[in-house]
């Protein structure tokens, strides 16, 4: 029923005229301050102006209270950084649910560049809960919400905080950090803060995979 719900949001969407022409992240997170730090550093680096040349995009964002750790970080990992927010695919909640493996390596921006570092390792953890990571660092930054979308062409997303690279001067979470309890929620774009979606499970009693797993042997998404 939560992803039917869903569905229905992310259809509506996509009936709608601006739906068809090229987008732009910049003024799909406008009206949205609660991302302006992002924003900022989405134009700083110009890795705006390259997910907009996209045919099809997904964007993680992170809200103010989280965006110091990112903007911290050295001119020169900053942009590689931002850039690895932006997947190279169109993602939503649905189809990271409708995966058949619990752990993916997912192409980002930053792989036109940087093969090695330009992916992000993707877990679902036994409650649904779905988490991204850096290569080489544990997934801990939880999908929280869908923010804006046109399917199946451009997502915005919002994580619980900036995917950071190993050495970025954060302390590494314990690998296998999880949301305690319950089961996965995510919050669909359109709806009040107190509407959330619970998100389907497969193999619900089994335990989630470590980050080690996923980036020991996750499957390529498309």
């Amino acid at each position: 029923m939560a992803s039917k719900i869903l569905l229905s949001l992310l259809v509506l969407a996509a009936a709608s005229p601006a739906a068809l022409a090229a987008f732009d992240v910049i003024q799909m997170l406008v009206d949205k301050p609660q991302y302006a730090g992002f924003s900022k550093v989405l134009e700083q680096t110009k890795v705006a102006g390259e997910a907009n040349q996209l045919k099809a995009a997904s964007l993680l964002v992170v809200p103010e209270k989280t965006v110091k750790s990112l903007v911290a970080l050295p001119a020169d990992k900053l942009r590689q950084t931002v850039a690895n927010h932006v997947l190279l695919s169109y993602f939503d909640p649905i189809k990271l649910d409708e995966m058949k493996t619990r752990t993916a390596l997912l192409p980002t921006l930053l792989s036109n560049t940087d093969k090695a570092l330009g992916v992000l390792n993707y877990s679902k953890a036994d409650d649904g809960q779905m988490y991204f990571g850096a290569p080489g660092a544990p997934c801990v930054a939880k999908l929280v919400k869908v923010v804006a979308a046109r399917p199946y062409t451009v997502s915005i997303m919002e994580i619980s905080e900036p995917i950071l690279p190993p050495g970025s001067g954060k302390p590494d979470a314990a690998p296998g950090r999880r949301g305690k309890g319950g089961k996965g929620k995510i919050k669909p774009a359109g709806l009040d803060e107190s509407s959330e979606v619970t998100g389907k499970t497969d193999d619900a009693a089994g335990k989630a995979e470590s980050p080690e797993s996923a980036a020991a042997a996750p499957s390529p998404a498309s």
